[in-house]
């Protein structure tokens, strides 16, 4: 929606809003937060009315009747926004149409919807912004519409940096996706994403069919998803040395200025090779495996060759941390703990071969069963590992397949727990750098748990996370470009800053309040509070950066919800 646009949207609402049969004036405030799309006819319906005492509440339907009333519930001051909260609850409500909320008659929410197939559109363009990432293709405008751009980063002869260990030669790392507002591709990063997606394709087949994204692939016969992911996990296995182990990161030494992909000119490297990216390389090349092995068997078969090939090489190479060199500030996924990637990479390894000597290695080698916050490339790797033997538990033996659905239903309840006793009914309390992924991951362990148990509680107190990203937060934000009433528009993102177009591209998820605000050198926030260290504004990248790996959870729970609400 461009901004002329948007502000001829509020005014025309709030000349609705005028017209109710209302005692006084009402007019849109900021201070009800909701889901600005909406909520299927039978998810939970909550929002929050945030430092303004109100009593009635009414939902009024788009003839301008009141549909339903309620009462407003005192939740207290949360610590981390410095609001006084109320919440409003709508649940009972189930009939589909167009909304508003009137609080005492005086103050009306954003209008919203109520209906089947909700996020549709809003999974499309998740999974969409995918293909925007792409390296090394143009994007053309039969399917980018006004984001077309040409190509950019052929990335076909690319000289290795000393930190490989290689001084001649190049490499072909053709295509992949873009990490984030950057234009590094990061082996970690790559596989953690790819992963957490690559677990809906398994427990949904048809969540995103051919030909819903409008890609190049789309009329193939197969998944649009599958594609899409395929198109990075081919950028992938080029990351391979001959003797397995892989390399960490293709970028340039620093980063560019905000310039389109075209007009790049920093030389590229191949940079670093150590046993994270190895390990990780080696899991969600042995996940594809047997995803894609129906729809592309001889790919598969080289997938799982390239895997194991990769776990051998981090078995004799067991502790190669990698760091930046002096001359390289591109980002650094650095990690020097190993044993959750060990486990990832066994678990993937044994569901898809039945080999015992990686089922003996998770035997012999158990992750706590947990949910680390931030800096989800190196701390969620062991959930992507749970996350999959749960979903395969029939090839375990039934004590560790036993223990480990307990474990995460206990980890799940913890998460509810949170949610119950937060004001906002969201788990999150400590906002770090992405931090709209750590509670897009806590949904996706709640969706994980729905999906063993039956229990309508995680799946909705999954719904009520998501309601936090589409605006029912301490910011008022949409935190998925392109969709809501009050929406991100100025994203870290280099394509986004460099089309001249008003809009950003649509379908990713930003990083959210980070109460760290490493770049307050250059960015004025008007809120000190954890919970409202968000700022849209283009030099944000400490709160407005979009990545590939916030991305990916979004992609999950909004497929999930849509899957077992439609």
């Amino acid at each position: 929606m461009k901004k002329t646009a948007f502000l001829s949207f509020i005014l025309a609402f709030a000349l609705f809003a005028c017209n109710c049969p209302q005692p006084t004036e009402t007019t849109i405030s900021d201070n009800i937060r909701i889901n600005q799309l909406g909520y299927y006819p039978n998810s939970v319906k909550q929002f929050i009315l945030a430092d303004v005492e109100g009593k009635k509440i009414e939902i009024i339907n788009s003839e301008k009747e009141v549909v339903f009333t309620g009462k407003l519930i005192k939740k207290g001051k949360w610590d981390k926004s410095g609001e006084e909260v109320m919440l409003g609850d709508f649940s009972e409500l189930t009939k589909q149409g167009e909304f508003s909320i009137l609080v005492d008659g005086e103050i009306a929410s954003y209008p919203f919807e109520i209906k089947e197939n909700l996020y549709k559109d809003a999974l499309h363009a998740a999974v969409k912004s995918y293909y925007f990432q792409r390296a090394s293709m143009a994007i053309d405008e039969k399917h980018g519409g006004q984001f077309a751009r040409a190509t950019g980063h052929a990335d076909d002869d690319c000289a290795f940096h000393p930190s490989t260990g290689k001084t001649e030669g190049s490499l072909n790392g053709n295509g992949g996706w873009y990490d984030a507002g950057d234009y590094g591709k990061y082996i970690v990063n790559a596989a953690l994403s790819t992963g957490q997606m690559l677990l809906l394709a398994e427990q949904y087949p048809e969540a995103i069919k051919d030909g819903d994204l409008n890609i190049p692939e789309s009329g193939n016969a197969k998944s649009d998803l599958l594609d899409e992911l395929k198109y990075e996990l081919d950028w992938i296995m080029t990351m391979q040395d001959e003797d397995g182990g892989v390399y960490h990161k293709l970028t340039a030494l620093g980063f560019s200025g905000f310039i389109m992909p075209a007009d790049y000119d920093l030389e590229r490297w191949v940079i670093g090779k150590a046993t994270a990216a190895t390990l990780n390389f080696a899991a969600v090349l042995a996940q594809a495996s047997r995803i894609y092995e129906n729809s592309y068997p001889d790919w598969s078969a080289q997938a799982l060759t390239s895997s194991k090939k990769a776990w051998e090489w981090a078995v004799a190479n067991d502790n190669i941390a990698y760091s930046n060199p002096k001359d390289v500030s591109t980002g650094a996924y650095d990690d020097d703990v190993f044993e959750d990637d060990f486990y990832w990479a066994a678990a993937e390894l044994f569901i898809t071969t039945k080999e015992q000597k990686y089922l003996d290695y998770l035997i012999k080698n158990p992750q706590e069963y947990q949910h680390q916050l931030t800096n989800s490339w190196k701390f969620f790797i062991r959930n992507n590992g749970f996350h999959s033997l749960i979903e395969n538990a029939d090839l375990l033996n039934k004590e560790l397949a036993i223990q480990l659905k307990q474990d995460h239903l206990k980890l799940a309840d913890g998460i509810l727990s949170q949610i119950e006793n937060n004001p906002y009914h969201v788990a999150l309390e400590q906002y770090e750098w992405g931090s709209n992924s750590d509670v897009l991951n806590q949904a996706m362990i709640l969706c994980v748990a729905h999906r063993i148990s039956g229990e309508g509680k995680y799946l909705e107190g999954a719904e009520q996370i998501n309601d936090y990203i589409l605006g029912k937060n301490a910011t008022g934000y949409s935190f998925l470009t392109g969709f809501g009433t009050k929406q991100v528009m100025h994203p870290h993102h280099r394509p986004t800053e460099a089309d001249g177009i008003v809009e950003p591209i649509p379908g990713f998820i930003i990083g959210g309040p980070n109460h760290h605000r490493q770049d307050k050198s250059q960015v004025t926030y008007t809120s000190e509070f954890p919970a409202q260290a968000f700022e849209d504004v283009v030099e944000s990248y400490a709160s407005n950066e979009v990545c590939i790996n916030w991305n990916a959870p979004a992609v999950y729970v909004l497929a999930y919800i849509q899957e077992n609400r439609k």
